[in-house]
């Protein structure tokens, strides 16, 4: 059996396969490589008693980087500004830049940046660290 991952923000993304990417705290899936296959789940734990794992797709792990929050890799050995086309591989190009760091800091713990307005989030852009994982769908 595979691992399993939860998608539970970006459900629609998934079904359309236009998510590619996700990112996680720099303390998760650290034993990760390119190769390694997941399945992707609605939603992965508190579910209520009796109730199953939504089953989404089958990926194939290409990518993983530990890198700053404000940053993706675009090339070989080259990093660039998070920017919306990131986003957009996120499944999340509904929010600006700065709405999905706020809700990203929130999320994995580190409300203390979002409490510092713009200059936090700027901030955390270069001093947060992320572990972002691409993947390729397995069904074409």
């Amino acid at each position: 059996m595979t691992r399993r991952m939860s998608c539970s923000m970006t459900v629609d993304a998934v079904r359309a396969r236009t998510k590619t990417v996700t990112r996680r705290h720099v303390d998760t899936w650290k034993d990760l490589a390119p190769g390694a296959r997941l399945t992707l789940v609605e939603k992965a734990m508190g579910l209520p008693k009796g109730a199953r794992q939504v089953v989404l797709a089958d990926v194939e792990i290409v990518r993983v980087s530990m890198l700053r929050l404000g940053l993706y890799p675009s090339g070989p050995y080259k990093l660039s500004p998070l920017d919306q086309a990131e986003l957009d591989r996120e499944g999340l190009g509904h929010l600006t830049v700065d709405e999905f760091l706020i809700m990203w800091l929130q999320s994995h713990g580190y409300t203390q940046w979002v409490g510092l307005g713009s200059h936090g989030l700027a901030q955390a852009r270069h001093q947060v660290y992320c572990r972002r994982i691409e993947w390729r769908y397995l069904d074409g």
